[in-house]
């Protein structure tokens, strides 16, 4: 070898070895991508807030109060229309994210789908339906915990959120009035 293609050789295995200690594009992106995701996700907070709290208002009465229920979640329909369109609004530009975003859409839908099924049912006193309602408002909220774990584990992959769940357990559940609902996956 000569002394000029050893000098290439070296600096290419430094180029290399240089390089490959830098955050790749994809991955600086996706974690800019979350930061500002999860920055706008503080400013839903308060409007999952009002909505969890109406919810959890008509449970705590178990429905027995036609008018109390149909009186707290009638506002609500509309409060989760403009949220889901809030939501449908925000455009994440990394495409595991993306996805993540649409899954939490589709929870909200579901849950302004619930809620006015929950109103019609007890607005026509139809307390058949109204179970459906029900387990239709309950698959919603899973729905909305599977997407809130599906970001957990984004935030884990790109280094923003340290790995405190033991393994073959569930991450622990945020308390109740936290954005977001929190049900259980093992039912409890």
């Amino acid at each position: 070898m000569t002394v000029l293609s050893t000098r290439f050789f070296l600096f290419l295995s430094l180029s290399c070895l240089a390089l490959s200690g830098c955050p790749r594009p994809q991955e600086a992106d996706i974690k800019a991508d979350l930061t500002k995701y999860m920055d706008e996700a503080r400013l839903w907070a308060a409007t999952e807030t009002q909505i969890n709290n109406a919810i959890i208002t008509v449970r705590r009465d178990q429905f027995v109060n036609d008018e109390l229920t149909i009186n707290t979640l009638k506002p609500i329909v509309g409060v989760t229309q403009d949220y889901v369109q809030q939501l449908e609004n925000y455009h994440p530009q990394a495409k595991p994210l993306q996805n993540v975003h649409q899954e939490y859409i589709e929870a909200w839908r579901a849950h302004q789908f619930a809620i006015a099924g929950i109103i019609d049912c007890v607005e026509k006193k139809d307390y058949i339906q109204l179970a459906k309602a029900n387990t239709d408002l309950l698959e919603a909220q899973r729905s909305v915990s599977d997407a809130l774990s599906d970001l957990a584990s984004l935030l884990r992959r790109a280094g923003l959120r340290s790995e405190t769940a033991t393994p073959g357990r569930p991450p622990p559940m945020p308390p109740q009035e936290s954005p977001g609902f929190s049900v259980s996956p093992q039912g409890s």
